[in-house]
């Protein structure tokens, strides 16, 4: 009995030794041995060193990608500004029309000078100084822009300017100082129209005095014969369209006095209307062949 525990200690002694032998041998092997040589393992053991170590290769770095970099916004390119049509006017006819507004200056009439600064064209603004005292800027930007800042008297008041010839000239006083206190300096041109037209001052007879005490004053005098009849609504007897009786009108009245030198146009731009074709008729008369003048270039009266 006594042999069989002497026989079992020892066993579990040799069991002992020799798993202490395979952990160190499990060390070693891990280490490649002493002179760095592999050690066989008996793989019945449960442990498995056979297995190559994990090696981490490490991706090289990728070069960083290079961001495009963006072209400079190109400025905006600015449209050409076409060039007014006055300006490539295949057949020019070296004749000019002088269109010519009354009654202002009023709330269309800057309209009316962006039109005419859309087609490169000067016009003659007959104005009224009552209108140039309400409208003061206006008034100094007719002058700024090359137009003529003209007289059409400060009441347009029938009853009061063609009493005599002085009152007539008194109230083209009192217009070019209020021109002059509007814009600054005495901007009022010496050209002038009768309102109503020259014949309201006392008829194509006795008109003459009115003429010659203008004439003495320096200033010389301005009807018409183109016109879209805007002022003379009596005139629209087949009740027409506003634009359309205004055309027929001034299609018309082309038509009985094209032939005549100077060709002067009355438009009133205290209706609006009138400011809405005047593209129209601007056209018009490019195609055909005219060019535009100031009254200023006449140095004649022109009364009807």
């Amino acid at each position: 009995m006594k042999n069989c525990i002497s026989n079992r200690g020892i066993a579990k002694r040799v069991v002992l030794v020799f798993v202490c032998m395979l952990m160190a041998a499990a060390l070693f092997g891990c280490s490649g041995g002493e002179h760095g040589l592999p050690i066989e393992v008996d793989i019945s053991a449960g442990v498995d060193l056979t297995a190559e170590p994990v090696v981490v290769t490490e991706e090289p770095t990728a070069a960083p990608t290079e961001i495009p970099t963006p072209e400079p916004t190109a400025a905006p390119t600015e449209a050409p500004t076409a060039a007014p049509t006055q300006a490539v006017n295949p057949a020019p006819t070296g004749r000019k029309v002088y269109i010519t507004f009354d009654d202002g200056p009023c709330k269309n009439t800057p309209e009316v000078l962006d039109i005419l600064k859309r087609y490169n064209i000067k016009a003659t603004f007959f104005t009224i100084g009552r209108m140039v005292k309400q409208n003061p800027e206006t008034a100094k930007r007719i002058a700024e822009e090359g137009h003529l800042l003209a007289c059409h008297t400060m009441s347009h008041d029938l009853t009061i300017i063609y009493q005599n010839p002085e009152a007539f000239l008194k109230d083209v006083n009192a217009w070019r100082e209020t021109v002059r206190d509007a814009v600054g300096y005495d901007a009022g041109a010496y050209f002038y129209r009768f309102p109503g037209g020259s014949p309201s001052a006392g008829g194509r007879s006795g008109r003459g005095k009115y003429v010659e005490a203008m004439h003495e004053a320096g200033y010389v005098g301005f009807d018409w014969n183109l016109a879209f009849n805007d002022a003379w609504a009596a005139g629209n007897t087949e009740n027409l369209p506003l634009k359309e009786y205004y055309w027929k009108s001034y299609q018309e009245t082309y038509s009985w006095y094209k032939d005549k030198d100077p060709l002067i146009l009355i438009i009133h731009d205290t209706y609006k209307d009138s400011v809405e074709i005047l593209p129209r008729v601007i056209e018009d008369l490019i195609a055909k062949g005219f060019e535009f003048g100031l009254v200023s270039e006449l140095t004649d009266d022109y009364l009807m």
